[in-house]
């Protein structure tokens, strides 16, 4: 049998997600992971004081694989979660957004 190694990749690196949108279709599954971001403004006769201006939406990595992968990773993932609950408790899930879908084949994740 070979050897086995993991190496990071030349352009490998750590990212924050605060969520995913993404799609499956026959040959093909994404998942793009962004971070929403707070905008401010200054509150005009108010110096020093800001409101909230928009959210910002950063994608941050679009990731593709095939349907197989995609239901590894889905089924990796949830091991990992039932086994944390079963630990420390439920986790609570975020709540869908509201925000349009690009695409009819993309779905708000969380």
């Amino acid at each position: 049998m070979p050897e086995f190694e993991i190496i990071d990749g030349e352009n490998f690196r750590v990212i924050y997600a605060t969520g995913a949108f993404g799609g499956l279709a026959p040959n093909d599954g994404r998942i793009v992971l962004y971070i929403d971001l707070m905008k401010t403004k200054p509150i005009r006769g108010e110096p020093g004081k800001e409101e909230l201006d928009k959210i910002v939406r950063e994608r941050q990595i679009e990731i593709h694989m095939s349907p197989a992968t995609w239901k590894s990773v889905a089924r990796w993932m949830i091991q990992h979660v039932e086994q944390l609950e079963k630990v420390f408790g439920q986790i609570p899930e975020v709540p869908k957004t509201n925000i349009p879908e690009k695409e009819s084949s993309e779905k708000h994740v969380i």
